[in-house]
């Protein structure tokens, strides 16, 4: 009995510990509410009623990229962007009707979840390639809920990119005037395009145009907008391999868009690689803070192919040195950092020893 107590009260204390996560740990592993790795790898955030919600793939305990490893859509919630509650699986790929567009065996990557106000939905947007046709066919999911914790209930696919072989990795961005676009790498040719969806956000209602000044095999892209320039950050394409980041800016979302470089600095010491390698990491999405006003955190996941459920997450903040991100590696860092001023270098760049 002394011992189960004893057991129950390390449980107990390490939850509670949990709970009070104050800092950002880039790479190193996150744990939720129930002392368990996040699983939400390739993910977003939505901010809705004053709660984060991030949607990540959800991967499979033992399972490789190659055994099929995507279980779904997961989500967690967040009042503080640190500490996150386990919301479970809201859309599961299915295990019973092969014939479903989501039967296991399907490959189910990044999911974005954008609120519709004229249709009170929520709508999730995922890479779909179905089970048994590998990567050479991909098809944008799309789901919808009612609260933001679903269930997601899927909805249909497209193809996108006005392509027969479909747009690979995506980026959902809704404007200021509550335009919902689409921006994607194209199969098979690697052009980077752009289109806009509907007022139901189901489907593009435009067709596709090439982002002029984004190079060819972009992927991993993430778009905010601050003071009317849009800011596109990304990777290329090698695979499961990590890449220098790419970054772009433009003064319209059609374009022309600008080459700004890499804008990240420093060095990941946990796994040994700097910006060549993007801190062994690729993008995923670009969060707008609430209530610290121009404040954005980087997403990038760490990619980790024969056995996905251990990936990790690297988050860091944004700063903004004339106009244009800049993103430096830190070994832990919290809100705070937002309180320094837009325009100036939060502290010293770390350099590899």
């Amino acid at each position: 009995m002394k011992r189960i107590l004893i057991v129950a009260l390390l449980i107990y204390f390490s939850s509670v510990m949990q709970a009070q996560q104050t800092n950002f740990k880039p790479a190193q592993v996150w744990l939720d509410n129930n002392g368990t790795p996040i699983n939400a790898h390739g993910g977003g955030i939505l901010f809705h009623n004053n709660t984060y919600y991030w949607y990540g793939e959800h991967k499979l305990e033992g399972k490789s990229e190659a055994q099929f490893a995507d279980g779904g859509i997961h989500c967690y919630s967040s009042a503080d962007l640190i500490n996150w509650k386990d919301e479970g699986l809201v859309l599961s790929v299915d295990y019973k009707n092969s014939k479903s567009d989501l039967s296991y065996g399907c490959i189910l990557e990044r999911p974005k979840v954008v609120y519709n106000k004229k249709n009170k939905q929520f709508v999730a947007y995922f890479k779909l390639y179905l089970a048994g046709l590998g990567y050479v066919t991909s098809n944008v999911g799309v789901a919808v809920a009612d609260q933001p914790t679903g269930p997601f209930i899927f909805h249909h696919k497209f193809h996108g990119a006005d392509s027969p072989n479909g747009s690979g990795d995506f980026s959902m961005f809704k404007d200021d005037d509550g335009s919902l676009y689409h921006l994607t790498v194209r199969k098979p040719d690697k052009a980077f395009v752009i289109a806009k969806m509907d007022s139901d956000y189901y489907y593009p209602e435009s067709k596709y145009t090439i982002c002029r000044g984004i190079e060819a095999h972009t992927e991993a892209p993430a778009v905010i907008k601050r003071n009317g320039v849009y800011h596109l950050l990304g990777s290329g394409s090698t695979g499961w391999k990590p890449n220098p980041a790419r970054y772009y800016t433009a003064k319209n979302i059609l374009g022309e868009w600008t080459n700004q470089g890499n804008p990240c600095a420093g060095y990941n010491p946990l796994d040994n690689l700097g910006v060549e390698k993007n801190f062994g990491s690729q993008s995923t999405f670009i969060l707008p803070v609430q209530g610290n006003e121009d404040s954005f955190i980087a997403m990038f996941d760490i990619w980790q192919p024969d056995k996905p459920i251990t990936g990790r997450y690297i988050w860091l903040p944004i700063d903004f040195l004339e106009g244009k991100i800049s993103i430096t590696w830190r070994d832990s860092w919290n809100l705070n950092v937002f309180k320094n001023a837009v325009g100036q270098q939060i502290d010293t760049i770390p350099t590899k020893n």
